[in-house]
């Protein structure tokens, strides 16, 4: 069972991750969405490959959709990511880019859900990644502030923007 929910969240994913809207000059940008609004997967869009898949033994399950080449995430650094965060019917809870901001947290310190902690150390500067969180590594029976449910999995698209 824990493998065939990761494997079924895949889809929703990939097609939840990234919205765009076409303007008149032909350039694609990013649509702007509200927290709780579902994302409307693009109609062109092609399914990205998710073979590169790997669940940890805590039960998340990572996708790296763009490779980076900066330096690996390690416990202890300051890492800066753009995040957005999904319930598994596609209603976004939060999102850093909808404030015009990057979030800053030092990894391995607790300061985040267990998930994060894990989730970045697996990647490096310049990554795109698709984490997904049990329950158990994310805030588990209790929910959070009336929008994540209890017992909720989650879904964060992040970007990897730098280290110190």
């Amino acid at each position: 069972m824990k493998k065939i929910l990761p494997a079924a969240l895949l889809p929703i994913v990939i097609c939840s991750s990234v919205s765009f809207a076409q303007t008149r000059t032909g350039r694609r940008t990013a649509r702007k969405t509200t927290t709780g609004k579902k994302y409307a997967p693009p109609r062109k869009k092609k399914m990205e490959n998710t073979n590169n898949a790997v669940t940890t033994p805590s039960g998340l399950t990572y996708i790296i959709t763009k490779h980076g080449t900066g330096r690996e995430v390690k416990a202890g650094d300051t890492v800066e990511v753009n995040y957005t965060g999904l319930l598994t019917n596609g209603a976004m809870f939060d999102s850093s880019l909808n404030r015009n901001e990057t979030f800053s947290f030092r990894v391995g310190a607790g300061m985040v859900i267990k998930g994060w902690d894990e989730g970045l150390q697996h990647l490096r500067v310049g990554d795109h990644a698709t984490l997904i969180l049990p329950p158990g590594i994310a805030y588990g029976e209790r929910g959070a502030g009336g929008v994540i449910p209890p017992n909720a999995t989650l879904i964060f698209i992040i970007e990897v923007v730098g280290v110190k």
